[in-house]
Order: structure tokens, then C-alpha cells, then sequence
């Protein structure tokens, strides 16, 4: 088949910053109260740096807007850290072929910096690899009695739930690896009840009586 090329290609957090005020007029929840570290993908600001957008009112333009965006426009407070600008430690192959490196980078340059300097409810960025290298990272961390503990969500996570939308039916939030429930609770979401409703769709997939859940299920 022929490859038709388009005419610009955006990276989807970009879509979510241009609507991120159209997101918070459907708001359903408040979020004054979470604290969140912001944490930007290298596969966006760094590679098409030129590209990258920015914005004189967060950060007084030094860093990139895109996520921080989201969650000043959604009521959160960002709050800052030292080691912003470093990778979460997934890279660009190192992930694949040197997957200690990985994790050590992402728990003691990014988890432990936030929560020693900023101590957040939250981590929130934009690319599957940094929210599974940094959420996933900090089990092995915790073993050792390291200093983590921080849930890490995707920006269109983060907006998701701020519209209602189900934790677990819709934001998947069951394949994290730390603990969501103080997150939720603060954000006035009854886990507890979640997780009831999402059982029951799990039980219908595994009589039988649904293949898998869709729109109207969820």
C-alpha cells in the first residue's frame, strides 16, 4: 500500500496541552489540593528541540510548557526539583541492555530528588517509557528501603480522572506498581467502590459472558 506522509506530525501531549482549558471545563474533580512534579520525556523536548513548546507563564519560558500546562490548567500545584531536565533513565537502548542502570537512574535522579525536594502526590509526563521506567522502578527500590513511594501518571491519565473518568476500567491504573490509593483518596475518588465495579466486568470476561469490556461497560 502506498505510504502517504502528512503534513505535520505533533506528539499527542501537545494535543492534550492545546485543549487542556476545553479538559478543565469538563472537570468533574477538584485537584487544588495535589501537588505534582512534572517530568519531561527527552523523546519530546530533546530530540526536535525547536519543536518543543513553550510558554513565557510556566517556568518564564526556561522549560518546556507541554504537561506542566495540564496540571496548573487543572487546579494542581507544580512544584519544582533539581534534576528536571535528566532522563527518567529509560533512554534510548540502555533500557534494554543495561536495565539496572535504568532503574538505579530513575529512583535515585528522579523519584528520590522529588521526593526529598518537593515530596509530591504525584508524578506526572508524557511517554509510555518514562511512566513505566519510573513507576515501575521503584519496587526494587523499596526492597532496599530507598527513599520512594510516588505514583506516576500519564498527562492523559491525569486529565482523564479529572473528567470522572474510572480508574480502573478506563485508566488502567491496576498495571501501576506503586500504590494509587492515597492519590485517589485525595483526589475524592472511593477506590474501594472502583475496584468492586471493576471486578464484576472481570468476572463477566471470565465466564464468558463478555469477551472484554467496551465504551457502554466502562
Amino acid at each position: 500500500m502506498p505510504v502517504v506522509f502528512p503534513e505535520e506530525i505533533v506528539h499527542y501531549s501537545e494535543w492534550i496541552h492545546a485543549i487542556r482549558h476545553d479538559i478543565a471545563a469538563k472537570q468533574t474533580l477538584s485537584f487544588k489540593d495535589i501537588v505534582a512534579t512534572v517530568h519531561p520525556a527527552c523523546h519530546y523536548h530533546k530530540l526536535v528541540a525547536e519543536d518543543a513548546i513553550y510558554d513565557k507563564e510556566l517556568y518564564d519560558g526556561q522549560r518546556t510548557s507541554v504537561v506542566t500546562g495540564l496540571v496548573v490548567a487543572l487546579g494542581g500545584t507544580v512544584a519544582d526539583y533539581s534534576t528536571w531536565h535528566d532522563c527518567c533513565g529509560f533512554g534510548f537502548r540502555h533500557i534494554l541492555v543495561s536495565r539496572d542502570f535504568s532503574r538505579s537512574f530513575a529512583t535515585i535522579r528522579k523519584i528520590e530528588v522529588m521526593k526529598e525536594e518537593a515530596n509530591p502526590d504525584v508524578v506526572i509526563t508524557h511517554d509510555t517509557g518514562c511512566v513505566t521506567t519510573l513507576d515501575k522502578s521503584q519496587f526494587a527500590a523499596q526492597a532496599h528501603g530507598r527513599n520512594v513511594g510516588i505514583p506516576v501518571l500519564s498527562d492523559a491519565q491525569f486529565a482523564a480522572l479529572a473528567m470522572g473518568a474510572h480508574p480502573y476500567k478506563i485508566c488502567q491504573l491496576h498495571w501501576h506498581g506503586v500504590d494509587m490509593r492515597p492519590l485517589l483518596e485525595k483526589m475524592g475518588i472511593d477506590h474501594e467502590k472502583a475496584w468492586a465495579e471493576f471486578e464484576v466486568q472481570v468476572a463477566r470476561i471470565k465466564s464468558g459472558e463478555i469477551e472484554f469490556m467496551d465504551w457502554k461497560d466502562a
